[in-house]
Formats: structure tokens, C-alpha cells, sequence
């Protein structure tokens, strides 16, 4: 808050800036994409990757203005204003993360003892495959298929592969249920 307020403001600016970042979390915690891309497209001006960090950088006016809904741009503002000597218009955040590629996709990975480290969601092909090969072993068990080779000639796909998928139908329940099942990086 110190980086978005200004000496000569009124408090009241500053409650309205602070309102204003309430409500705009409220929104952004909708997880609506769009909502978070027009977002980051009107206060975000430039990210760096590193190899072992990310930084952001925000401008201040531009989300000083997205949080009090100031329909004035920033060009008005600074004609008006005139910023503190040596003062900078960017906000720049460090993250502690990498980019890792996890198949098909890139990943931010955080390191295990991040503070605020989002909660990790499954990998979509790890809870097919547990998917699949329960079902196919259940078409076992009730006679449809007599066995990998079967499935592989219903379904039309190679034999290896229906055998290394069959194998999740028996992993144990506490690996399968585990709250925070991602694949190791």
C-alpha cells in the first residue's frame, strides 16, 4: 500500500484505494480467466523470466487507477501531477519460481516451503490413466474382455501401453486419494 499512496493524499483516497483492491481480489479470486487477462493486460507493463526467478513489473498509476475505477488515464494524471524526484512509476515483484515443461504444457514450480504457494492441481493424464484402468480392469473382472490384449484390439491401441495403464487400476488408496496428486519434478 505504501508504493500505491502518496504523501499528499487525503485518507480518503487511500480507503478508496484500498476498497478498491478488495473488490478487485474478490474478482480475480473468481478464477474467470477473462477477467484476470484484462487484468494483468491494463496494470502489468513488463514480466522477466529468469532461471530461477520471475519478475513482474506493475505500473503504480495505471493500478492506481484499475483500483479506484479512475476513468482518467495516466497521461492526464501525470500532466497535473508531478512525481517526487527519483520516484519510479513501476512496482517490481520478485518470485521465486522456475518454469519447468511437464509434457505437453509449461508449469511454474515454487520451491516446497513457499509461503504462499498455490494449491498444486492433479495432472489430468495421471487421473485418466487411474481412470482407464479401473474401468478396464472392471471389464475384466465381469467377463467383457479376457485381457490386455483384448482391450488393446477393442479399443484400438497398442498392447504395452493398455498394460502400463492397467497397472494404476491397482495402485494403493492412499497414493490415489493423496490431497495433492502432481507429478514429481
Amino acid at each position: 500500500m505504501d508504493e500505491l499512496s502518496l504523501p499528499e493524499e487525503p485518507a480518503a483516497r487511500t480507503q478508496q484505494i484500498m476498497a478498491g483492491a478488495a473488490k478487485q481480489f474478490d474478482q480475480l479470486s473468481s478464477g474467470a480467466p477473462v477477467v484476470v487477462r484484462d487484468f494483468v493486460r491494463k496494470v502489468v507493463k513488463r514480466v522477466v523470466v529468469h532461471a530461477d526467478r520471475i519478475e513482474v513489473e506493475v505500473g503504480k498509476q495505471k493500478l492506481r487507477d484499475t483500483l479506484t475505477a479512475d476513468p482518467r488515464t495516466s497521461s492526464a494524471r501525470s500532466a497535473t501531477r508531478h512525481p517526487e524526484q527519483g520516484s519510479s512509476d513501476v512496482v517490481s515483484l520478485d518470485i521465486e519460481a522456475r518454469v519447468k515443461r511437464c509434457g505437453g504444457e509449461m508449469r511454474l514450480v515454487f520451491p516446497p516451503d513457499h509461503p504462499r504457494q498455490a494449491p498444486s492441481h492433479p495432472a489430468s493424464s495421471l487421473l485418466k490413466a487411474v481412470a482407464r484402468g479401473r474401468q478396464w480392469y472392471e471389464w475384466i473382472v465381469a467377463g467383457e474382455v479376457s485381457g490386455r490384449r483384448s482391450i488393446a484390439e477393442k479399443l484400438g491401441l497398442d498392447e504395452r501401453y493398455v498394460g502400463r495403464v492397467l497397472e494404476c487400476a491397482f495402485l494403493a488408496p492412499d497414493i490415489v486419494e493423496a490431497p495433492r496428486w502432481t507429478p514429481a519434478p
